[in-house]
């Protein structure tokens, strides 16, 4: 799994704090499926992006029965908002895509520079390719201010929110 994590200290911690004082308030199952909700929302234009940079990249080659290796990655391509343990706030990953042509790794191997070997048949044994790469990383560090001032905005709500109900 490609995963960019972003480094929310401050807000991360109130945001844990925030998720174990939701414990003791009568609704606070519902609050927490709220602030997921919101947190999911926020990096939505982000995961966007991401998405259409992978869409965007050229293609060349023989075509394949089935869907293309840039679709399935776009599709992989999924926000992860958690409230509990370590890895508490938002991030954006690109899980595996085991189901397209057994290219389980493609999206880590399209945003590698390193690229990857590949069997042909009827040419050279072995070719060498090339994605995109920077594809996911570049595109998430160029929206990373937008992303953590999103996060930072849902995170005072979500305190105001909770305030109001134990207060």
């Amino acid at each position: 799994m490609t995963g960019v994590a972003l480094d929310l200290s401050q807000p991360e911690r109130k945001l844990l704090e925030m998720a174990r004082a939701l414990r003791s308030v009568e609704d606070g199952k519902e609050i927490k499926r709220d602030i997921v909700k919101q947190l999911r929302r926020a990096a939505g234009p982000v995961r966007q992006q991401v998405r259409g940079a992978i869409r965007q990249a050229p293609s060349s080659g023989r075509g394949h029965p089935g869907r293309s290796i840039r679709s399935a990655i776009s599709q992989k391509v999924q926000v992860v908002a958690k409230l509990n343990g370590k890895a508490v706030g938002a991030r954006i990953v690109a899980k595996e895509t085991s189901s397209t042509r057994g290219f389980t790794h493609a999206p880590r191997r399209f945003n590698s520079a390193a690229g990857w070997h590949h069997q042909t048949f009827g040419e050279e044994p072995e070719q060498f390719q090339l994605g995109k790469p920077g594809w996911f990383d570049d595109t998430i560090a160029a929206r990373k201010k937008e992303f953590r001032s999103a996060m930072e905005d849902v995170v005072k709500e979500a305190a105001r929110r909770v305030a109001r109900r134990v207060h």
